[in-house]
């Protein structure tokens, strides 16, 4: 039945951030693997984030809250990471649902260049105790190709938002031992879109892919989830310390509308009487993540960070849309966890400078062809950072970094691992994607 045929492709993505400094924006894509931010400050991108047992400054209220204990007084850290991806798609064997060549372009550059703010605020009670708050984006991803692409009967425009308010408390058992906890509310946003083939709904096989019967599914929908993060911090000797920290999975459950547009010819048909507008839920839920992380003082100028970090991508194994009068829309993922490795080196040279470099290997959760989907079309990338910090006095300091990433060149051989996912062909091609992400914040001291 019609119904089926043009129940919708899914993909997670699109959140609404309302930054702390009062502004709207969208989650930038091509960074971390999967559908992560990838970087929560500025600090610790430098050395591509394997600096968390080093505990730079009030952003360690996200990397491991047990880091608060050797923040003094209060503390306020201000981000602002600009992502900016290029992204490309190289069209080899695309077709409709009838193995028809479907016409189009390529899509363009789908990346969506964005702007994200972070902050956090740490403060000690005593020598023990110490608590504080970040609101930062962990999740993020945005996709848009041109609305005539090949592939646009999986995917047009995928987006995901989040903002995550994440309160917490550590507690310094002595000179060895630190931990720390925190609560998330999780705040998460989802845009979904893509053409209907509904040339090939007529089943005149001469319209199958014809542009001019092109119709258009969009998903949206919002959230508020809850979740919780632990940490520990252990200092092994004055220049060594090692901490461990997790952020659990938060489940969510999008509700919104499902909207559809039908092109004037086919509007009074029985298609165009099927694809009416109605309320839609998708269940999602981000995962959860462990990570262990090392600081060694080599000497007076020179300091070493190293970060492992699992994370629990197989939760993402379907995307479902359900939706009220239809059947259940399904797309195929089966993600599989990943690993991220990354080290650093910071170099200062005096108490004003501090530079830093470092490289990271991010492993992807999409492994194959058949199971790739075009709305986040990942691989595995590597990391080049450096950044630096510049002390203005002992109270306030500015950092800046940037990371270029690359993605391992991809490709797509995407056909309907589900009944519902019939009517959206096979998306044939090759990926070449990479970004730059630039970040800047100021730490205070009161």
């Amino acid at each position: 039945m019609i119904q089926s045929a043009f129940t919708l492709k899914t993909t997670v993505r699109s959140l609404k951030m309302i930054g702390l400094m009062g502004a709207m924006l969208s989650s930038g894509s091509v960074f971390a693997s999967g559908y992560h931010f990838g970087t929560q400050s500025a600090s610790n991108q430098g050395v591509a984030n394997s600096g968390a047992a080093e505990v730079m400054d009030a952003s360690t209220i996200f990397y491991n809250p047990a880091g608060m204990s050797r923040l003094e007084g209060t503390q306020v850290s201000g981000v602002l990471n600009v992502i900016m991806p290029d992204g490309e798609f190289t069209n080899t064997k695309t077709t409709t649902a009838l193995g028809k060549a479907t016409g189009g372009s390529n899509g363009g550059n789908f990346g969506v260049t964005t702007a994200v703010p972070h902050a956090y605020l740490t403060h000690q009670i005593n020598d023990q105790l110490h608590v504080g708050v970040g609101m930062f984006v962990p999740f993020g991803s945005h996709t848009d190709y041109d609305a005539g692409w090949v592939g646009r009967y999986q995917t047009l425009e995928s987006q995901i938002k989040t903002l995550n308010l994440n309160p917490s408390i550590s507690y310094k058992f002595n000179d060895t031992v630190s931990v720390g906890a925190g609560v998330s509310v999780q705040y998460i946003d989802g845009l979904l879109s893509k053409a209907l083939d509904l040339g090939t709904a007529t089943r005149n096989p001469a319209l199958s892919g014809n542009p001019a019967y092109d119709g258009k599914s969009e998903v949206t929908g919002d959230d508020i989830g809850y979740g919780f993060n632990l940490g520990a911090l252990f200092n092994i000797n004055e220049a060594t310390r090692v901490g461990v920290a997790y952020r659990s999975a938060i489940k969510h459950k999008l509700k919104g509308d499902l909207k559809f547009t039908v092109p004037a010819q086919l509007q009074a048909t029985a298609i165009g009487a099927s694809l009416k507008d109605t309320a839609a839920t998708l269940d999602v839920e981000t995962p959860e993540s462990f990570s262990i992380n090392a600081f060694h003082q080599l000497n007076q100028e020179w300091a070493l960070t190293a970060d492992y970090t699992w994370t629990g991508h197989s939760r993402f194994d379907e995307i479902r849309i359900k939706a009220t009068g239809r059947t259940d829309s399904v797309t195929v993922t089966n993600w599989s966890d990943t690993s991220r490795y990354s080290i650093g080196a910071t170099y200062t040279p005096n108490q004003t400078w501090s530079l830093r470099f470092g490289l990271a290997y991010d492993q992807s959760p999409e492994s194959n062809a058949a199971e790739r989907i075009a709305s986040i079309p990942d691989s595995d990338r590597i990391w080049y950072a450096l950044g630096g910090r510049y002390n203005f006095d002992q109270n306030n300091s500015i950092d800046l970094a940037a990371i270029y990433v690359q993605l391992k060149d991809s490709n797509i051989d995407r056909k309907p691992l589900h009944p519902s996912e019939a009517a959206a062909g096979n998306i044939s091609g090759n990926y070449s994607v990479s970004s730059i992400t630039l970040g800047m914040q100021y730490n205070h001291r009161f």
